[in-house]
């Protein structure tokens, strides 16, 4: 089971601080190690295995690496990894932690990792790992697969469905995967509890799926049982420990979880009163639930027709965001990445000024750093600075080896850019570039015809 770091003991939690405070110096060589010294005490923190692998993936992509050459170099570590999986899983989970400090996006080390992980009955581990790996390598039909199967092991079918679609839309026609995602579907469902309006489940699933199926049944029905068993416990304990801050939050995810949003916040406010208001992951907690009470309202606004209540619930959700990214940075000024949460609200609001001087600081976290300087280089557009704005977009674009759709966006925005100040061939340089690999991107198609048909008139002059 998945733990917070609040549920994490003293050293851990500051082991845990100590990784922070190193992303915040630039220092991702020490942050990595402390992350794995935090890991490697509590291998179930699966949040901060999540910072881990992006941080990780952050410096990779800002140099190329030869997977070749970075196997050839693990590979003694590769030999140590597999026979501890028999032996000593939880051993194996450590040296497999190494191979991914290597090369965290060599798909020789991350299906070795998976395997450790299972292996250690950490299968969480192993899907974080590759959903964060799978955001660069989009196209690695095999992770994928794994992926899917992992999430299927953890019982997330709904995850697992998603997967699988991803899947077929790289391999179209493989049977295996229109199955998978016909028994994910099929299972989602009944972890909604749609069944009962729907048939029997005996009735829908003819194939060799059905044994399957009714397991996953089971399954289900013990799964609401256990989550209204799991409350009920829960505020039995904290009725036993009211003083006990560990046992809010826990609590309140229940609820969340059991679509109780009410009380899941009554719960996190007096958890909030009780930390004296200066606790970061209870008022992060306070947030969610809140953005996700406006969300259900304007979901179900929307289901009414009334489109005049779902403008007010979003502009108040919207209002509630920036009030609160503010009030984060106030409380918090050290933390650069409610800075950046806060620089993109006030970029959204049209707050161009005090949305570049957010950003000009969460430049420095290197979580961030990237996406700051795309929303730089954004605002300076919005304020018809085009030189400031292409400075900052060159120096995001740089930063990224390979053509994915982060870099993709960057490379429009500089062109458009470029437009604007009238450079119109060397847009066209990079139109070409996301051209070559997306011929659908935007209207990326119409700005390289426009440029031909530029040259043919001027041929004809």
């Amino acid at each position: 089971m998945s733990k917070t770091i609040q549920q994490a003991g003293p050293r851990i939690r500051e082991s845990y601080k100590r990784a922070q405070e190193a992303m915040q110096k630039n220092n991702a060589d020490y942050a990595v190690d402390l992350f794995l010294t935090v890991l490697e005490l509590e291998p179930e923190l699966d949040d901060v295995r999540k910072e881990l692998r992006e941080l990780q993936i952050q410096e990779a992509q800002g140099h190329k690496t030869n997977h070749s050459i970075t196997s050839l170099k693990g590979m003694g570590k590769t030999m140590a990894v597999k026979k501890a999986i028999k032996k000593d899983p939880e051993k194996a989970l450590v040296e497999a932690e190494a191979l991914l400090k290597l090369d965290v996006l060599n798909p020789a080390f991350l299906e070795l990792y998976c395997e450790a992980a299972t292996a250690a009955k950490q299968p969480s581990a192993a899907a974080v790992t590759l959903a964060e790996a799978l955001k660069v390598d989009r196209k690695n039909d095999k992770l994928l697969e794994k992926l899917g199967h992992l999430y299927i092991a953890m019982g997330d079918a709904h995850r697992a469905r998603q997967t699988f679609e991803k899947l077929e839309s790289l391999r179209p026609n493989d049977q295996r995967v229109i199955k998978w995602i016909k028994d994910t579907s099929a299972m989602d469902t009944m972890n909604k509890g749609g069944w009962e309006q729907e048939g029997d489940f005996r009735g829908k699933l003819k194939d060799e799926s059905e044994t399957i199926g009714l397991e996953q049944e089971g399954r289900s029905q013990r799964s609401v049982s256990d989550l209204e068993k799991m409350i009920i416990t829960q505020r039995q304990k904290l009725e036993q420990e009211p003083d006990n801050l560990n046992l809010y939050r826990p609590l309140a995810d229940s609820l969340v979880k059991a679509e109780q949003f009410d009380e899941a916040l009554e719960v996190l406010t007096k958890a909030d009163e009780k930390a004296n208001h200066a606790d970061p992951m209870i008022q992060r907690s306070i947030a969610n639930v809140t953005v996700q009470i406006y969300d259900h309202n304007i979901k179900v606004l929307k289901e009414q027709g009334d489109e005049e209540g779902v403008k007010a619930q979003e502009a108040e959700r919207h209002s509630f965001l920036l009030e609160d990214a503010a009030d984060k940075v106030a409380r918090y000024p050290n933390d650069l990445g409610f800075k950046f949460d806060y620089g993109k609200l006030l970029y959204q609001n049209g707050d161009l000024d005090k949305a570049i001087g957010q950003f000009q600081q969460a430049q420095r976290n290197p979580q961030r750093r990237i996406d700051a300087l795309y929303f730089m280089g954004s605002c300076f557009k919005a304020k018809k600075q085009y030189d400031i704005a292409a400075t900052q977009l060159q120096k995001a674009a740089e930063e990224l080896p390979s053509l994915d759709d982060k870099k993709m966006s960057i490379l429009y925005e500089l062109g458009e850019v470029l437009e604007a100040q009238g450079k119109l061939e060397k847009a066209l340089e990079y139109f070409k570039q996301i051209y070559a690999v997306d011929i659908g991107y935007r209207d990326v198609a119409n700005k390289i015809e426009a440029g031909y048909q530029r040259q043919r008139d001027k041929d004809e002059e």
